[in-house]
């Protein structure tokens, strides 16, 4: 049988849920994942321990749900931009997660090395993997039918592929390896290159005038 909460319960454990990923985005802007402990956690969000276990879950999760306020965050800013298609959309999803980085340098930049430690901890992130790379997946498709791409290549492997080259600029931006431009200029320089993959004639000649453009901008130092 499912026992229904009352509102004003349910308001309660909303608002303690929020209070806690508020302050552990603070917590990860500070002092990095280490800071994050539950226990500095729930002193900061005044819960205590088996509360932010209830509402949230693990260290591993928490990080995991400030994961998913970004991706909602990513998918606003792109929901305003409904026109957009194909390579166009991935290239506002590339700008729209830059200007969501600099808008708190700190806290993402810790959020990215955070990450990192759950990648090589096996964490199962695999969903929010998925969600992120949808974007990507539907821009390959949009591409293929705007006569960009062949469609050679199926959209979720390539839609991925990009993804993780994503990941990987970022991370590096969050260590302080690559400048913001920099990491500009390297995000749409992988995703123009994953896109020639499979480019038609048309295709190609636009990709290859984007690339030039972001060849001149690149910080060729970081490797």
């Amino acid at each position: 049988m499912t026992t229904t909460l009352p509102p004003a319960r349910l308001r309660s454990m909303d608002a303690r849920r929020r209070r806690i990923l508020v302050e552990a985005g603070r917590l990860l802007a500070a002092g990095g994942a280490d800071a994050l402990t539950l226990r500095s956690l729930a002193e900061n969000a005044c819960v205590t321990v088996p509360t932010i276990y209830n509402l949230v879950g693990t260290k591993e999760q928490v990080v995991a749900a400030l994961i998913a306020e970004a991706l909602d965050s990513m998918d606003a800013a792109l929901a305003a931009l409904p026109d957009l298609r194909g390579l166009a959309r991935a290239e506002a999803a590339v700008r729209s997660h830059l200007t969501l980085c600099l808008s708190a340098p700190d806290r993402y930049g810790a959020l990215y090395r955070a990450l990192q430690g759950l990648q090589a901890g096996r964490q199962p992130l695999g969903p929010l993997f998925s969600r992120a790379g949808e974007v990507f997946c539907t821009s390959v498709r949009e591409a293929a039918q705007a006569g960009d791409l062949h469609g050679r290549l199926l959209p979720a492997p390539l839609g991925h592929h990009i993804l993780h080259g994503q990941i990987e600029t970022f991370r590096l931006w969050g260590l302080g390896v690559l400048a913001p431009p920099a990491a500009e200029a390297r995000a749409l320089y992988a995703l123009y290159v994953a896109f020639m993959g499979d480019a038609t004639k048309q295709g190609r000649r636009r990709l290859l005038e984007r690339l030039r453009l972001s060849e001149a901008k690149l910080d060729t130092s970081a490797g």
